[in-house]
């Protein structure tokens, strides 16, 4: 150990800084209001990693996602108990390693200097500090690329199998974690046989190595396609993802920057535990059947095919526009403005700014890039590094251009960078000044072209960011945060329907009526077709109980709802919400129609089914009651209070001994569920079981709700 600490003096202290900066930056934003609510992808990973732990550990389906960073991510979550920012300290430990190889690699090709730099560079790099704090796969991705990139590199001359098997397997992890690696790997190891070509002998040793290294990659990713296979019955390599996100990058609305599809209206916000269930939905109403997640994944593929094929120019156009975003030094961050976080820490602010460049990769890119002459020399020892990097580039030009999908490039973006800068400072007191100005000027150049916000890059607004903070806030309860955001979105642009409904929603949920009644109102005016807007509007008119306003506020929603963009089951909850008020008026006829076009509309839909059996026991129509509780449990079991409700419809029948078995099974889901108590104890008292029992339940109920009324009476006739 003291050797190898001795021998690693600075590639160890390197990473100390990289990971000493980002825990700075961890307990900068952990300060935030914000940060102990994780959000869109982050918060998809979270919820992931939460059911890994606290539900099935195999999962349900195909993986939709790679599948090894959750399976990290729950082992973080597993040994902090669910603590937010430890996890993420944890985390942020993995970056020491990248920092490790991305020195050793460099060392390796271009020398202690340039190693010494690439690694201070990768440290301060405010994209990857970003990125490596947030709970998505970049962190345990870049790990295991720069390692098994350092091994390719380092043992490119080593015969001992068990090194290429272990090189495989490293990449095979990676894959685990980001599959678009598929994509570069069968290149390197083309490369590893290309190099070992001088004689028969050495070509046949060469390709046996790359065979070697394949057949660890394939000992990493069969445990996975086993478990897809057993699980589903279906052929998943990996995850199936790719189909969807092959055609969010390609399709008649794609912009190569955000998730937008013709099937979805541009300006439906939907994070990836909504959109999933709604791909799902729109592929089977294509087929007119139901399909398995490989069955899917395969049906978008096509479609994003179909429109390659049907519309070539619309899709080179596409191309060239992500092939400029991709060199654009702007960050675009997708789902939380980048440039945002930078008034969250002093530290960020400093490594992150878009004032005449947009640094660091406005920088970072023009310096690789020249560096590529500077290094011409160099060419055939780094021809690893630019398979990587162009190789990669490829896979993200085919899906989506972020900030985050180009971050496995960056490291050895920076190798090069690191490497152009020293080369350039050794020289000079060379006297070659001509090549030296025309080196500048090439870089100068190279900054100011790749620093051009092109199309509708550089178009972060305070809207989207204040909205997605109150969405955040929303999601997880805190509705007084989410409304000072959704105002703060207000005011940077008061003209969205969909903020003013979200608004309006949180102002329901603070009791504030009059500016939710007027929000609602100003959603309808400014988007006439938004179906939630009417729903939640009738919501509000039924609450003041205005019931004949309502029916016709959610007859407006269900007219003017659009399947292609609405969430799942949203027609059944208009319909629903449409037989509640008959229900209220005492329009049975009206009331049954709607429950039976909410259960037709949604069958998938439990929440139909529970009320429409509620309201049927209500009429003392058991028969149909009875046959709806059984189908709603099977497609989600019953909550305490739709347990109890069912409960109460064997009691209305006298059937005391099914009706008592549904309350103490309320209870177990919620003993402060008092109501069910008090029902035990009523049914005791008419069946003639003794005082004390009754009173047992009884005392439980009061002691929950001392005001309970029918308890208070039922504790008077005891007594006398």
């Amino acid at each position: 150990m003291k050797v190898f600490l001795l021998k690693n003096k600075w590639p160890l202290l390197i990473a100390a800084t990289a990971v000493l900066v980002r825990i700075i930056y961890l307990v900068e934003i952990s300060q935030q209001p914000s940060f102990s609510i994780p959000a869109a992808d982050e918060q998809w990973y979270w919820l992931w990693a939460k059911s890994i732990v606290e539900k099935s550990f195999w999962g349900e389906g195909s993986y939709f996602g790679a599948p090894f960073y959750p399976y990290f991510l729950a082992l973080l979550r597993f040994i902090t108990g669910g603590s937010i920012f430890w996890s993420k300290l944890l985390q942020v430990l993995l970056c020491g390693g990248t920092a490790f190889f991305i020195f050793k690699t460099a060392q390796y090709l271009l020398g202690n200097e340039t190693a010494v730099l690439s690694g201070l560079i990768y440290a301060f790099y405010g994209t990857l500090v970003f990125y490596e704090s947030m709970f998505l796969p970049p962190v345990i991705f870049l790990l295991l690329a720069t390692w098994a990139m350092y091994r390719l590199v380092t043992l490119k001359e080593s015969k001992a199998a068990k090194s290429w098997i272990l090189t495989g397997i490293i990449f095979g992890l990676a894959a685990l974690a980001t599959p678009n690696i598929l994509l570069v790997i069968p290149f390197l190891a083309l490369w590893l046989v290309f190099i070992h070509k001088k004689t028969s002998e050495r070509l046949i040793s060469a390709t046996k190595l790359a065979a070697l290294m394949i057949i660890g990659l394939i000992i990493a990713i069969v445990p996975v396609t086993v478990r897809n296979a057993l699980v589903t019955g279906d052929f998943t390599l990996i995850s199936t993802h790719s189909g969807i996100n092959f055609y969010l990058g390609n399709n008649a609305y794609a912009d190569g920057l955000t998730i937008i599809m013709p099937e979805i209206e541009p300006d439906n916000s939907i994070s990836w535990d909504k959109l999933i269930p709604v791909i799902h939905s729109l592929a089977e109403n294509k087929v007119s059947h139901g399909m398995s997640d490989a069955e899917i994944s395969a049906y978008w593929t096509e479609q994003a095919i179909d429109f390659i094929s049907d519309h070539p120019g619309k899709f080179l156009a596409l191309l060239c526009k992500k092939m400029v975003y991709l060199a654009s030094g702007y960050e675009n961050s997708d789902a939380t403005d980048i440039f945002y976080q930078r008034s969250k820490s002093v530290l960020f602010s400093i490594l992150v700014w878009d004032l005449f460049l947009s640094f660091p990769f406005g920088l970072l890119l023009p310096l690789a890039i020249v560096s590529v002459y500077v290094l011409r020399h160099d060419f055939q020892k780094l021809i690893p590094l630019y398979i990587f990097i162009v190789a990669y580039m490829q896979s993200i030009l085919l899906f989506l251009v972020t900030a985050k999908d180009r971050l496995p490039i960056i490291p050895f973006l920076i190798i090069f960078a690191a490497s152009g800068i020293v080369r350039f400072f050794q020289t000079v007191k060379e006297q070659n000044l001509f090549k030296k100005g025309a080196l500048a000027i090439a870089l100068v150049i190279c900054i100011v072209v790749l620093n051009q916000k092109f199309f509708n890059l550089g178009s972060s607004h305070p809207f989207f960011v204040h909205y997605d903070q109150g969405l955040t806030f929303q999601n997880h309860g805190d509705f007084e945060k989410a409304e000072q955001e959704y105002l703060q979105a207000h005011r940077a642009f008061p003209f969205s329907a969909a903020l003013a409904v979200s608004l309006a929603e949180v102002q329901l949920k603070l009791n504030k009526i009059d500016e939710a009644d007027r929000n609602l109102t100003r959603a309808i005016e400014l988007k006439p077709q938004l179906a939630m807007s009417y729903n939640n509007l009738g919501m509000l008119v039924r609450g003041k109980g205005d019931l004949d306003s309502a029916v016709i506020l959610f007859k407006k929603a269900i007219e003017r709802h659009n399947p292609n963009a609405s969430r799942p089951n949203e027609i059944g909850e208009y319909y629903v919400n449409l037989a509640n008020t008959y229900k209220q008026l005492g329009i049975n006829d009206s009331a049954a129609l709607a429950y039976s076009r909410a259960m037709e509309m949604t069958p998938l839909f439990p929440k139909a089914f529970y009320q429409a059996a509620l309201f049927f026991a209500e009429l003392e129509r058991f028969d149909i009651s009875d046959s709806l509780y059984e189908s709603a449990a099977h497609v989600k079991p019953a909550d305490a209070s739709e347990k109890f409700d069912w409960g109460m419809s064997y009691i209305q029948r006298e059937m005391y001994n099914e009706g008592v078995g549904m309350m103490r099974g309320v209870l177990k889901m919620d003993d402060k569920f008092y109501q069910a108590w008090y029902v035990i104890a009523a049914v005791y008292n008419r069946v003639g079981e003794p005082k004390d029992s009754v009173n047992l339940y009884l005392n439980k109920c009061l002691a929950l709700e001392p005001s309970f009324e029918p308890a208070v009476e039922l504790k008077k006739q005891l007594r006398k």
